[in-house]
């Protein structure tokens, strides 16, 4: 039995399936407190007793918004035809996408390296996950910053459809967890899947429009981009910081709704695992 309340059964066969999920999303709640717990232990204990603390968060972007800038710019010669500075477009892509790549693999891993707490403590395992996710955002938040600062060098600057932002990053969240809460289950038992989920990672952010604008790709391929998350809340966060444009509303609905209707079955097929994680950790 994986229930997390002694006692309580929550997909036996007694109970119907939105029963089951309002259960587990009360408990869920009830718990709140052992989540915000867990955020800020992982911020916390990602940066101490380190060097640069907070500058690791900056430096990888950094460096590879150089190195990109200077192989798609400088040598590929890709157009930005917004007339956005190369650097400045290549940073702001990878904002958002190094929150997503980042935290996908931590928080595929979270479950594993958390073993020691999920043997002996009783409370719903999608916190471990969801906590990683959260505290992701930190690192997110302090990219956004030294982002604002960069675009005002060049003259861009906060605009009143920067309110969208959150709506983006929500969504950004959602895809995340549904992800992490297939992942961390394969991963305990097949630890090898990290290097592969890294490597179509890598695949992924080359199929998605972070070295190149949304514009470039061709208009049939444009109609159904959609079902590319990433790609359509990518160009959702360039319109708002750049173009002081509102995102693409039919395709972000598009994406809402084919992600709640994922989470479902990732959020069961994970709380139906959970029952054997203190046999497999």
């Amino acid at each position: 039995m994986w229930t997390t309340i002694p006692g309580e059964k929550y997909f036996d066969k007694d109970n119907g399936k939105m029963t089951k999920l309002f259960v587990c999303f009360r408990e869920l709640w009830n718990r709140r407190e052992l989540l915000f717990s867990l955020t800020k232990r992982d911020i916390k204990s990602r940066y101490q007793q380190t060097f640069f603390g907070m500058g690791w968060s900056l430096f990888q972007p950094v460096m590879q918004a150089v190195v990109y800038t200077v192989a798609f710019s400088l040598i590929l010669k890709v157009p930005i035809r917004e007339g956005i500075p190369y650097m400045n477009f290549v940073f702001c892509n990878l904002t958002l996408w190094t929150y997503f790549a980042s935290t996908t693999l931590s928080a595929m891993n979270s479950i594993r390296m958390n073993s020691a707490l999920i043997t002996r403590v009783a409370f719903p395992r999608e916190i471990i996950p969801f906590s990683t996710i959260l505290s992701g955002l930190f690192d997110f938040i302090i990219m956004f910053i030294v982002l604002v600062i960069l675009n005002a060098f060049v003259g861009f600057y906060p605009n009143i459809r920067f309110l969208y932002l959150p709506t983006i990053i929500l969504i950004e969240i959602l895809f995340i967890l549904n992800i992490s809460l297939v992942l961390s289950v394969i991963s305990i038992v097949r630890r090898d899947i990290t290097h592969v989920v890294n490597y179509f990672i890598m695949l992924y952010m080359f199929i998605s429009p972070v070295f190149f604008p949304f514009s470039a790709l061709p208009a049939e391929i444009q109609r159904y981009y959609f079902l590319n998350p990433m790609g359509t809340l990518l160009e959702g966060f360039k319109n708002i910081i750049f173009l002081d444009k509102e995102p693409r509303w039919f395709a972000l609905m598009m994406v809402i709704i084919i992600l709640i209707v994922l989470f479902f079955p990732c959020y069961i097929f994970f709380k139906k695992a959970e029952r054997s994680f203190t046999d497999v950790l």
